[in-house]
């Protein structure tokens, strides 16, 4: 291969060979600052009465004697530095796009974290849509750092737009709503009977004494401690039992549902431990009493208030039927469940049967942990056993080597709770594993038979 030689510029390839040699020194003088790197021959020293390049070309200076640039990293970490850390986008340019200046498409935390300004306003849409507003809610987005952010902050940075306002007034309103006074206060917040009224405060003492207080928005008359009616001269329990409906009363019985001791909102336990916590509105899933007695708990007692005590081993823990307050054993077994339901339905995969269980309504106490299937062919003397839970309405088993398709089965269910085992149920109907028996449900109206061939010809 040919290659037409031209004589170079003398001027031009002296500056370049000055640019090297200052590169060269640059780079020893950096190299000879570190003891523990070893030294390199990339030159000696400096010439004088050469300047020094500037410092965005060494930037971008070619490896020399096989040592990299000292710089590159910083410029990594600096690039890495300035990009939000939600959408990974660069901030300056994003807020050069967007907004036309570099600081108008980011936003600084109190923490010194910055990121993009609509990320950040999708970050606080998600918590007030998921009624997250607590000052322990509303904090940096970063998992490490998680610094709270003041709702003087977000009130101000929530200001400009017309859709952020809209926002600043939901995430008010939603802290106005679950505003709960500090421990220390005395007070407590108390919701008036009447219908679509207003929130008060008043001191514990009236609340613990059960007393009557005033709204001062409608002048209702009500107690303190139920948030009912008032009821001079009776408890709280005795005043809710007489307005209480007959038929509540018996299906609390049959449910076995108790009260919140701190709301009095009705609580049902389907399954699990002794250990419950209120989901209503006023305790947001943060009051935890207990099953048995109805004292309020602690998150530490869910073992400690089950255990500790004579007669509590062996007794299952807060699985069992006794606590600190309620020492007295219950060792019933679970009743005779009602016989369960077999039939076909619709599997997860596209075109896929299988074979549904569901239970019958069965209720015990101490309450029934799981269920032992027995499975079996009619005529066949063989059974093929499963345990399933009592968590869902019904257990689906698929084809494979515990049943298989065209095939006749039928089941029944043994309960089993900290006590053992009840007594079987009677056997279901049986049912044919066939596509053809699936049930005619909205599932199922997928399937549409094939449509009529069109006649070719038609007598006339």
């Amino acid at each position: 291969m040919l290659a037409v030689m031209e004589r170079p510029d003398s001027a031009a390839t002296g500056g370049r060979n000055r640019w090297n040699r200052a590169a060269r020194a640059k780079e020893a003088a950096a190299l000879a600052a570190v003891p523990a790197t070893p030294s390199a021959d990339i030159g000696s020293s400096k010439p004088e009465g050469q300047p020094a390049p500037p410092k965005s070309e060494v930037l971008i200076a070619p490896p020399v004697g096989g040592v990299q640039p000292t710089s590159k990293k910083t410029t990594a970490s600096t690039s890495a530095s300035c990009r939000c850390p939600i959408c990974l986008e660069d901030l300056s340019s994003k807020g050069s796009e967007e907004e036309g200046e570099g600081d108008e498409g980011e936003v600084g935390l109190p923490c010194k974290h910055r990121l993009c300004r609509d990320c950040f306003v999708n970050y606080i849409e998600s918590l007030v849509n998921s009624g997250r507003v607590g000052d322990e809610d509303l904090c940096c987005p970063l998992p490490e750092c998680r610094s709270a952010v003041t709702t003087a902050f977000l009130t101000a940075f929530l200001a400009g737009k017309e859709e952020h306002r809209r926002l600043r007034e939901r995430l008010l309103d939603f802290q106005a709503q679950r505003f709960q006074p500090e421990a220390g206060d005395g007070e407590q917040f108390l919701t008036c009977p009447t219908a679509n009224c207003a929130k008060l405060l008043v001191p514990n003492e009236l609340v613990e004494n059960q007393e009557a207080v005033t709204c001062p928005t409608c002048s209702c008359n009500f107690c303190a401690g139920c948030c009912q009616q008032a009821h001079p001269g009776l408890t709280c329990e005795d005043a809710e039992f007489r307005r209480m409906d007959p038929a509540l009363r018996k299906l609390m019985e049959k449910e076995t549902w108790v009260r919140c001791p701190s709301c009095r909102h009705l609580c049902e336990r389907e399954s699990g431990c002794n250990f419950m916590t209120c989901p209503s509105e006023v305790c947001q899933s943060k009051t935890h009493f207990c099953y048995l007695c109805g004292v309020v708990l602690a998150a530490s007692d869910h073992a400690a208030h089950y255990e500790g005590f004579e007669g509590a081993v062996g007794r299952m823990g807060p699985f069992g039927s006794v606590c600190v307050n309620k020492r007295s054993s219950d060792l019933s077994l679970p009743e005779r469940p009602p016989p369960p339901m077999l039939s076909v339905a619709v599997g997860e995969e596209e075109g896929s049967i299988v074979l549904r269980l569901t239970f019958g309504e069965h209720r015990s106490e101490p309450p029934t942990i799981y269920y032992k299937v027995a499975l079996k062919v009619p005529g066949l003397d063989e059974e093929k056993t499963l345990h399933a839970g009592v968590h869902d309405a019904h257990f689906d088993m698929k084809p494979g080597r515990l049943v298989q398709k065209y095939c006749r089965y039928q089941v029944a269910v043994t309960p089993f709770n900290i006590n053992g085992s009840g007594p079987q149920s009677d056997f279901s109907e049986v049912v044919h594993f066939h596509p053809r028996e699936l049930n005619q449900g909205p599932k199922q109206s997928a399937v549409h038979p094939a449509p009529a061939k069109p006649k070719r010809w038609a007598a006339k």
